[in-house]
């Protein structure tokens, strides 16, 4: 059941001099069921192992799955042909730092496999009908050249690489299916509490559903963000895309209205100038880092309080990490976070 939270008090922003009117962040709801306790220190940048492995001593095993399975990948105007295994090892370090726990990483080598099948098997993207996948994140996945990682790791390059070709290779060729299907197996950077059902941003899935995740501002740097806006910038950000909603001076306490939360705490929908704006939507107007928002609003404007990163489906890599920590295996993490999925792996896939 989703809850409605009027703003009546605003009412009295006009009448009393336009005294603090504040609607404070919850504390994340408390899970009936926990998966794991979070660990004792922040697990963000966990250290180096001792000895760090040199990456030739993680080479492709015999027959490996993923270096037999061939895809198209667009990297802006290019496509080119790779290898399933070449591609997921920039996908992992585009999209995991490369210090978590490896039994995380390999969670996350297992996600970014099944989501590109699923591209290129169950939705085809029409952005792209020429390539199975692209590595632009905001399309598909990020991916990350040798060159790039090389850049950003420096000296520690073969110890980074290595973790994560490891990660790769201990998962070869496993992914997971619905309806022997692989599913959409997205993914988040940080939830806020529970994770969010499909349903409420991109249509109801069954093996997308909210979930417990527990992860905090201990283990998550920017767990809990503000974001100050003045009345005149929420104004003319709201009107740039919306210009029928009514913004006028006089009628600040009902700027906002109607404000509606979904079962995992994050923003549904609002009321804006008399104007329906939905949660997804109202955080890609202000560039927030996510839907779980609270308001406080002063004499000149307002502060947006969100807390986690990204939009909240599937698997929290921030919470995988924390269960990763906590003693739990790359197959736990993902059952957890997928509802109801099979094991299977690309030999057992019926291909075009």
């Amino acid at each position: 059941m989703r809850r409605i939270i009027p703003i009546s008090l605003l009412a009295l922003l006009l009448a009393i001099l336009l005294p603090l009117f504040l609607v404070y962040m919850p504390e994340p709801p408390e899970p009936e069921e926990v998966p794991a306790e979070p660990a004792a220190e922040p697990v963000a940048q966990p250290a180096p192992e001792p000895e760090p492995p040199e990456p030739e001593a993680a080479p492709l095993p015999d027959g490996s799955l993923d270096a037999g399975f061939t895809l198209s990948v667009l990297f802006g105007d290019e496509i080119r042909e790779m290898t399933m295994a070449d591609f997921l090892q920039g996908v992992v370090a585009a999209e995991m730092p490369a210090l978590f726990h490896e039994e995380a990483l390999k969670a996350q080598a297992v996600a970014a496999r099944t989501y590109t099948l699923h591209r290129k098997l169950v939705t085809p993207t029409p952005r792209h009908p020429e390539a199975d996948v692209c590595g632009d994140y905001a399309c598909c996945q990020a991916y990350a050249s040798v060159d790039r990682l090389q850049e950003r790791w420096g000296e520690d390059f073969d110890y980074y690489r290595a973790r994560i070709a490891m990660a790769v290779q201990a998962t070869d060729g496993q992914v997971l299916l619905y309806d022997d299907q692989p599913i959409l197996a997205a993914f988040h950077a940080a939830s806020y509490g529970y994770t969010e059902a499909s349903g409420a941003i991109w249509g109801a899935v069954p093996y997308l559903q909210s979930v417990p995740s527990h992860e905090g501002a201990d283990q998550v740097p920017r767990f809990y963000y503000d974001v100050e806006i003045t009345f005149s910038r929420f104004r003319e950000t709201v009107l740039s895309h919306h210009p029928e909603a009514v913004l006028d001076d006089d009628n600040i306490p009902y700027w906002i209205s109607n404000i509606v939360y979904t079962d995992s705490g994050r923003l549904d929908s609002l009321t804006i100038g008399g104007v329906l704006v939905q949660g997804a939507r109202f955080r890609q107007m202000f560039s927030l880092r996510s839907t779980a928002i609270r308001f406080s609003f002063s004499d000149t404007g307002m502060t947006i309080t969100t807390g986690g990163h990204g939009h909240g489906v599937g698997m929290s890599q921030f919470g995988a990490n924390t269960m990763a920590t906590a003693g739990y295996r790359y197959r736990e993490i993902l059952d957890w976070y997928y509802t109801g999925v099979v094991w299977s792996d690309v030999s057992e896939l019926v291909l075009p």
